[in-house]
């Protein structure tokens, strides 16, 4: 692929999604213009699947009624756009069409197990279609409607890419998908879904999609197709089981992807989304070739049962600002386009933070992450704890997943944490003996008993080894070797709750942290007599473990210290993560930052540049206002041939003082408002 493709470049996306009663009123200038106007320069616009938004040819292609008769409005549009420099992405979606089509092709649809089509949106009230999805295997979503639909549209309209909607399979029952079940496995489908191979969704989706994406490039190999990435499983009550798959098998039928990065608040301030989620979507689509960077699709509204109107803007301007700020790109959704979107306050936040992108892009362009820690990851909650700790303490990470290990890339991390059950997989513990052995350190949480007493040695303990019950009403205590682990904390212990696989250090590996344990079964902690005392108030059984292996070193942690932090959310635990990682770390970090937890940090690095983004979420979720951090201050290492001629804050070009000393360039910064870029320029 050549480095002059258009999707290379820097992007900011815009997806109107359309109405069809609002097709009378869209003038395509006018809509051009306005998005020209809120700095994107890519626009997503429905072209097919559902309905066509144009005079198709197609059998069994649903026409939108509400089409002009006397002009091509999607023809009109793309020129529109083209004229203002805006690339045209055409969005499908075949995963569902109208009842019509099921009544004369009911076998190019999705079956529960007892037969029944899965119906969507049959309880709306009004004048629509009724919906019902098509299976991944049928002719709808292949070489009878959806290829014919893509050939049509790519002989007849100059689109500059092709985005697919709602591309995952459906979980069916159909004889054709127990067939291909049957094949593929040699056994009989399930009889729920739930107990479906993990692949086998992810397989459907991929040979379908690999139908389409065929098609494309024998019609124009030039047009990029655009493809969902899903970086975790999950359940949904509206849309079913979406099975986690390889970022790389994804890639394998698509040229660009995208992850949603959406901040859903109508599910209530108990399930608020973390403030993590944007970067973990970024970070979980990213890919050794740093050409390639993930779409982060956000929608502006709070919840699509509120998708009228948008989220607070002092909630949705930073949640936005974390994309760019962790590498990825900008598309913004949007409920219907500018004439009809009431709530004007998500035009004047898009707006505003596409222009603040756009300062950004001719720094950012080639940039890669500067990180001293390497999380693996397999998208399970384990992950998602160490990284609320890592993002909370201004540690720089990537990741690495269980589906791509390489040891070269490991190599480059002087810290490797791997999460809870990890070293599960065939050949992980292999390749982190490796590293730890050439000078390594690493992180090890683990309570998974055979994993623990295959890899005994490595983590320093003898092999006898029991788990034991969920623990409560107990206590981490530091012991004095683990001084390192308490620092900043006044304190013997810390609390702790969870399972423990209790175990012995061998000789010469040193306990750093041991169990206190429970004072009172749970429902009597707050009453006499065991209120006031612990009977136990020391042990040693040990619950942080350091071994010497080979030229490295391993933290051996026998609980499950992700829970704790996703659970609590105490700064005892992040600050014990935080330690953690300077005592395996063994000097100073390269990035160091005065600034609330709140406060993310990503760190680039390019030839002759250092980027270092903050985005400012200071407050309570959902925020209801920017508060701006005065006073921020950060220091980053140099090397050696490295010499600072400038530091600039390019976003908020707010005055910037620096100097160097001992090897460090020290910065601070009048205020952070939203979001900043520092770019300390290197002679």
């Amino acid at each position: 692929m050549s480095d002059t493709l258009w999707w290379k470049e820097p992007m900011r996306v815009i997806q109107f999604n359309l109405q069809v009663k609002d097709t009378p009123g869209m003038d395509p200038a006018k809509i051009a213009g306005e998005t020209k106007e809120m700095a994107a320069n890519v626009v997503v616009m429905n072209v097919g699947g559902i309905y066509a938004w144009y005079e198709s040819k197609v059998k069994y292609h649903h026409i939108n009624e509400y089409l002009p008769k006397n002009r091509d409005l999607l023809k009109d549009l793309i020129e529109e756009f083209h004229k203002r420099n805006i690339k045209f992405v055409a969005r499908f979606d075949f995963s569902i069409t109208d009842d019509t089509t099921y009544q004369e092709k009911p076998q190019w649809f999705a079956r529960h197990k007892d037969k029944s089509p899965y119906y969507r949106g049959e309880k709306r009230m009004g004048e629509w279609s009724l919906l019902l999805n098509t299976c991944a295997t049928g002719g709808y979503r292949n070489e009878e409607v959806a290829v014919p639909v893509i050939n049509e549209v790519l002989d007849h309209y100059d689109i500059d890419g092709i985005f697919f909607n709602a591309p995952s399979a459906s979980a069916c029952f159909c004889e054709r998908c127990q067939d291909k079940y049957q094949k593929k496995y040699g056994k009989p489908m399930p009889e729920s879904d739930l107990e479906f191979e993990d692949d086998w969704l992810s397989q459907c989706t991929k040979d379908n999609i690999a139908v389409i994406y065929k098609a494309i490039k024998a019609k124009k190999a030039d047009v990029p197709m655009i493809l969902y990435y899903y970086p975790n499983s999950a359940i949904s009550k509206s849309f079913g089981r979406f099975d986690r798959d390889s970022i790389y098998d994804r890639y394998a039928t698509a040229d660009l992807i995208c992850t949603e990065s959406q901040d859903v608040l109508s599910k209530g301030i108990k399930e608020i989304p973390d403030t993590i989620h944007p970067i973990v979507a970024m970070k979980s689509g990213q890919i050794e070739d740093s050409s390639l960077l993930p779409f982060g699709i956000i929608h502006s509204c709070p919840g699509m049962d509120w998708r009228h109107v948008g989220l607070p803007e002092a909630e949705y301007l930073p949640w936005m600002c974390q994309v760019p700020a962790s590498r990825g790109v900008i598309w913004h959704s949007l409920t219907g386009y500018n004439d009809t979107i009431a709530d004007k306050r998500i035009i004047r936040a898009v707006t505003k933070v596409d222009k603040m992108i756009q300062k950004t892009e001719k720094d950012m362009k080639g940039a890669v992450s500067k990180a001293e820690v390497l999380l693996l990851s397999n998208g399970t909650p384990a992950t998602r704890g160490w990284v609320e700790a890592l993002v909370k303490s201004h540690i720089q990470f990537d990741f690495m997943f269980e589906y791509r290990m390489n040891l070269e890339i490991m190599k480059k991390y002087p810290v490797v944490i791997a999460p809870e059950s990890f070293m599960v997989y065939e050949g992980v513990a292999d390749m982190l003996k490796e590293y730890v052995s050439g000078g390594g350190s690493l992180i090890a949480e683990n309570t998974d008993y055979n994993s623990i007493v295959n890899n005994c040695d490595f983590f320093g303990i003898e092999k006898d080894i029991s788990v034991g019950e969920f623990l409560y009403a107990s206590y981490l205590r530091f012991e004095e070797e683990g001084a390192a682990l308490k620092a900043g904390m006044d304190t013997d212990k810390i609390a702790f709750r969870g399972v423990v696989s209790y175990c012995n250090p061998k000789e010469g590996a040193r306990t750093l942290a041991t169990l206190v344990p429970p004072f009172a079964p749970l429902e009597v902690v707050g009453a006499p007599p065991e209120r006031s005392s612990i009977p136990r108030p020391y042990t040693d059984i040990p619950l942080c473990i350091l071994n010497t292996y080979g030229k490295g070193k391993v933290l051996f942690l026998s609980f499950s210290l992700n829970m704790l932090i996703s659970e609590f959310k105490m700064s005892d635990h992040y600050k014990m993560v935080s330690n953690a990682f300077d005592f395996m770390l063994g000097r100073r970090r390269e990035l160091e930052v005065s600034a609330p937890s709140a406060v993310q940090v990503t760190m680039y690095e390019k030839d002759k540049q250092i980027l270092v983004h903050f985005v400012n979420e200071i407050g309570q979720r959902p925020l209801m206002e920017n508060i701006p951090f005065h006073g921020l201050s950060f220091s980053v290492g140099l090397n050696n041939s490295q010499i600072v001629k400038n530091v600039r804050s390019v976003i908020g070009e707010e005055t910037v003082s620096f100097k160097t000393t001992d090897g460090r360039v020290e910065i601070t910064a009048d205020k952070l408002e939203i979001w900043d870029m520092f770019s300390i320029d290197l002679v």
